[in-house]
């Protein structure tokens, strides 16, 4: 999570689609070297999506953003691996990220309304209710509201008797 004013090259906007995802997955790879965090929960999950936000001109909203999710391994010697894909959306684990991150900073209190935009203009709102614990750590619980769109479904499945459950990799192929 970056300030986008830190890039004044860059503007939260669509059109700067390329370079809003360039520069995040670079973001993402530094902090998942600096950072080595991991889910209590999900032990081997760590960083995967990155995030820029600003401020916004819309007086429906309190923050701009703009999340990336990676698209594979970030080499910061190959920039054809510096990409990712956009979410249409504020992201409900970009907004929850980011109220907790606020939250930890004194920048917003339980209870208190966060409106966050997406790219697109699309506005999700936010409440931290409860301050937890988990596996040692504190923790907030959010809870977000927004409107989204189904823009496919899909049926995902795997033969038990697939060799390769988890693909394979031959010099630059992926399959």
């Amino acid at each position: 999570m970056a300030d986008v004013r830190q890039f004044p090259w860059i503007e939260l906007t669509p059109d700067m689609g390329r370079e809003i995802t360039r520069v995040s997955s670079l973001i993402l790879r530094a902090a998942q070297d600096q950072l080595p965090v991991e889910h209590p929960n999900y032990p081997g999950v760590g960083i995967t999506i990155s995030q820029l936000f600003g401020p916004t001109d819309d007086p429906n909203a309190d923050i701009r953003n703009a999340v990336t999710v990676a698209s594979g391994e970030v080499d910061f010697d190959n920039p054809s691996t510096w990409i990712g894909a956009l979410d249409r959306c504020p992201c409900g684990t970009g907004t929850c990220a980011r109220m907790a991150a606020m939250y930890a900073k004194g920048e917003l209190k339980l209870n208190e309304t966060f409106r966050h935009q997406g790219l697109l203009g699309v506005v999700y709102k936010g409440h931290l209710i409860e301050e937890t614990e988990i596996a040692g750590h504190k923790a907030v619980i959010p809870t977000i509201a927004g409107e989204s769109w189904i823009y496919g479904y899909s049926n995902l499945v795997l033969d038990s008797t697939d060799p390769f459950p988890e693909g394979y990799t031959i010099g630059d192929i992926w399959a």
